[in-house]
C-alpha cells in the first residue's frame, strides 16, 4: 500500500542582496540565493477562490501552501519558491507571499 506524505514539497525563500560600490567606485551586482525554509504542501487554486488582504482588499491567489506547525513566519511580500526536491531544482511554483497565517495545528501562506 502506498504511503501518503503530508508535506511532499519544499519551500524556499529568495534572499536578494543589494548592489553596492566597491572601493574603486565600480558597481558590484547583488546576488539571489535560495534559503530553505522547510517542508510544505502546495495546492493550486483551481476554483479561483479569493482571500481578504490588509485593508479589506480581496485577491485571487494562485496557490495555498500548507506548512507544519512551528515553521517560521514568512513576511508578506517575500518571494518564495516551492519545489519537488530539496535542492530547489524541480520548481513547482514561484511567487510572492500575499498572506501568512500561523494556526494552532499548522501554518498557511498564499501566493
Amino acid at each position: 500500500m502506498a504511503r501518503i506524505e503530508q508535506y511532499p514539497h519544499y519551500l524556499f525563500a529568495l534572499e536578494t542582496t543589494e548592489s553596492y560600490r566597491d572601493d574603486d567606485g565600480n558597481w558590484i551586482p547583488g546576488s539571489t540565493e535560495l534559503i530553505y525554509v522547510g517542508k510544505c504542501r502546495e495546492e493550486t487554486n483551481g476554483k479561483g477562490s479569493q482571500i481578504q488582504l490588509a485593508g479589506g482588499v480581496f485577491h485571487t491567489y494562485s496557490s495555498l501552501v500548507q506548512l507544519p506547525k512551528g515553521t517560521r513566519r514568512i513576511s508578506e511580500g517575500t518571494k518564495v519558491v516551492v519545489a519537488n526536491d530539496q535542492s530547489g531544482e524541480d520548481e513547482r511554483i514561484q511567487g510572492e507571499v500575499m498572506k501568512f497565517d500561523q494556526g494552532q495545528l499548522h501554518s498557511r501562506l498564499w501566493l
